[in-house]
């Protein structure tokens, strides 16, 4: 495993999806607890959305949710997860949190099945690039806006098994939790991080998030700029199936919200 703050992808399998039926799915949401928004247009005007689920009206203060997908095209159980978590149990977590969602980071790449976007650019290394426009959009959206947490689904070709990032500001860290409780979906991936800075694990599994990273990774960049608490899960999409994948992306989503619910 060659585990850096954004995962490994690798390239296509030369499959290529079809972006329309994720705006399909987004289409078909119940619309009483969703509004939805594009960030913009980019590389061949494909649209990367953003969606607000929840009420900010009802309940009182409820905590902010960060929650995106796919920055990766061939990483697609990501961008699956967050379809099926909007689509089924995230409205049980409606009353506490208040969710900003971008389920595909890179829509141009998800259609091609590659890493990168259509321009051969890799978001994920680009996050202050004023010539990737993916980049441009993200930085745009998210200028002004603060977050609890940002959970970020990431997948990476040469895994064996699970491995997480995360970084809280006081350092009170859930990811061994998150990580005891994928090992009852499958294994954990416990190769040493090569990311220079990063050295071994927090604990198994577990790796912090680089500063070095802040202007290049989209989950450092979000967390340095934007959150207090970023939690970036990467499933192994080779070693595993893809409803094997998305489980352990929604255990892990299930787990972060639920210390969040049940905390003062």
């Amino acid at each position: 495993m060659s585990a850096n703050a954004g995962g490994e992808g690798g390239g296509t399998n030369g499959k290529a999806r079809d972006y329309g039926e994720v705006e399909a799915r987004l289409r078909g949401l119940d619309s009483r607890h969703i509004k939805a928004a594009v960030i913009g247009e980019v590389v061949e005007t494909y649209s990367i959305h953003a969606l607000e689920f929840g009420n900010r009206g009802e309940g009182g203060d409820k905590r902010e949710i960060l929650l995106t997908g796919g920055v990766h095209g061939d990483e697609p159980a990501g961008v699956e997860a967050v379809l099926r978590f909007l689509e089924g149990p995230g409205e049980e977590f409606l009353d506490c949190f208040v969710f900003t969602v971008i389920p595909c980071v890179n829509p141009s790449g998800f259609e091609l099945n590659t890493r990168v976007n259509s321009r051969d650019q890799d978001i994920n290394r680009s996050m202050s690039a004023d010539d990737v426009e993916e980049a441009v959009l993200l930085r745009q959206f998210l200028a002004g806006k603060c977050f609890d947490v940002f959970i970020d689904l990431h997948e990476d070709y040469e895994a064996t098994g699970f491995y997480m990032y995360e970084a809280e500001r006081q350092n009170r860290l859930i990811g061994a939790r998150i990580v005891e409780a994928i090992k009852k979906i499958g294994a954990v991936d416990g190769a040493e991080n090569s990311d220079e800075g990063l050295d071994l694990p927090i604990s198994e599994g577990l790796f912090g998030i680089n500063p070095n990273w802040r202007d290049k990774g989209f989950s450092a960049y979000a967390y340095y700029e934007n959150s207090n608490h970023v939690v970036l899960c990467e499933t192994p999409s080779t070693a595993w199936p893809l409803d094997q994948r998305v489980e352990a992306h929604l255990t892990a989503v299930s787990i972060t919200l639920d210390h969040y619910r049940t905390s003062a």
